[in-house]
């Protein structure tokens, strides 16, 4: 993600002369870092003295979340998300994982109940949810797949274009030609979009295009794909023209020319200290997984919309593999009764609840087998867990009670109703 954290990022938040003091101050005295998160080392300037650059000294995990906006020139928002990505970091192993998840991915949204994970940022802005948008889905991506992003970059159309070319472009091979007669313009129009297959130079603007058309057999899963590639290349283009250090330097300038696009909580130094730590981590070392075909099922809504549902084990094994097998461990005791007349819904729940790393307790039937609603109850100590649950299940937040006694040697009772989903993949 060297294209965000070196091209975008560098001094938001700063004005022109704002940021030359700053950044002066931040590699001279780095008063502004965070404790134990940035340390600083020393490079050369282009004249000759010491150069002190921060350095990210923090051990823990990182987690980015990346939000592309589409904003058109001129419009006051609301906005959806067209793109929405995690990127993670683990300094200590040197790895680097970018999951990409459908904007189509049929979700809880807290406070909101069920819709596209892409509505999340609208909502969160449009209705006053605290912290805005931004915040509305990190909650989202928090409560339905157990990822805490502590940090956040949102891009939108021009801010992207504009960095793409500020690195003077990318070279990418196209592996199948594009014909798109209905690509969407600034103004709800269409702009033809054609791009032939091979490998080539790309402007910003045909960038944006390739990384938002979805005219091609996978539709958005494909996109996403490209998308990831996109990354790819920028990260090649920095590291093989060794533009780093020249981007770092070259940031007032880099900042006026996107500042009005871009919106992240990163402070400077942690900006350069990630970018040159993305920088260290080897290719080998960097994995890009798209929640695709064959982690998601099409679903219609009971008002017709054509969406996407989660297969959870096929999910689950995704997320750990990018972010370790330990990335969600809820140590509580669990009871799985089934109020239903399916058989086996109470073991094929309990069994999709084991990568979670909770106890399963009791494997059962309710006492009657005709409840109408599935419903998570939790000691309230233990509600937490069961909205991380009820999020991993794809249950509503209503599904959540708290209760002083659940009736079971357990801290959370689930007990399934008829409104529980049979999903592929078995859940």
């Amino acid at each position: 993600m060297l294209w965000v954290l070196s091209v975008l990022g560098l001094g938001l938040g700063l004005g022109r002369l704002a940021y030359r003091l700053a950044f002066q101050q931040a590699l001279e005295e780095r008063s502004s870092a965070p404790a134990g998160a940035v340390g600083a080392t020393t490079g050369m300037a282009s004249g000759g003295s010491p150069l002190r650059l921060p350095e990210w000294t923090g051990r823990e995990r990182v987690n980015l979340l990346v939000l592309g906006i589409d904003q058109r020139e001129g419009e006051p928002g609301p906005w959806r998300t067209d793109t929405l990505m995690v990127v993670t970091v683990d300094p200590v192993a040197r790895s680097l994982g970018v999951l990409s998840i459908p904007r189509d991915l049929w979700v809880t949204i807290p406070g909101f109940g069920e819709n596209r994970i892409n509505t999340a940022h609208f909502l969160g802005d449009a209705y006053g949810y605290p912290g805005g948008g931004i915040a509305l889905a990190q909650e989202t991506l928090r409560y339905n797949f157990g990822i805490t992003t502590s940090y956040y970059v949102r891009v939108n159309f021009t801010a992207f274009e504009k960095a793409i070319d500020l690195l003077g472009g990318i070279d990418l091979c196209v592996p199948e030609t594009i014909d798109d007669p209905r690509y969407p313009d600034a103004h709800y129009g269409y702009e033809p979009f054609h791009l032939p297959a091979g490998c080539q130079h790309l402007d910003g603007r045909t960038t944006l295009k390739y990384a938002r058309t979805r005219a091609t057999s996978g539709g958005d899963f494909d996109r996403m794909r490209r998308q990831q590639q996109v990354l790819r290349a920028v990260r090649e283009r920095v590291l093989r023209l060794n533009m780093l250090p020249t981007l770092i330097a070259r940031a007032p300038a880099l900042w006026e020319a996107v500042r009005e696009g871009v919106r992240t909580n990163l402070t400077l130094e942690e900006m350069i200290a990630l970018a040159r730590l993305a920088a260290e981590i080897p290719e080998d070392r960097i994995r890009m997984i798209v929640i695709g075909p064959s982690m998601t099922s099409p679903y219609t809504t009971p008002d017709g919309a054509e969406v996407l549902v989660r297969i959870p084990e096929k999910v689950q094994e995704a997320l750990a593999d990018l972010f370790g097998p330990q990335r969600l461990r809820l140590e509580v005791r669990v009871a799985v009764w089934n109020g239903t007349l399916r058989p086996g819904l109470a073991a094929r729940v309990a069994a999709a609840l084991a990568p979670l790393g909770v106890e399963v307790v009791e494997v059962r039937n309710a006492e009657r087998s005709d409840y109408a609603e599935t419903r998570v109850l939790a000691r309230p100590p233990a509600l937490e867990a069961a909205r991380q649950i009820a999020g991993w299940l794809g249950l509503p937040l209503t599904a959540v009670t708290a209760v002083p006694d659940p009736l079971c040697a357990c801290e959370i009772l689930i007990r399934l109703g008829a409104d529980f989903p049979e999903i592929p993949g078995g859940r």
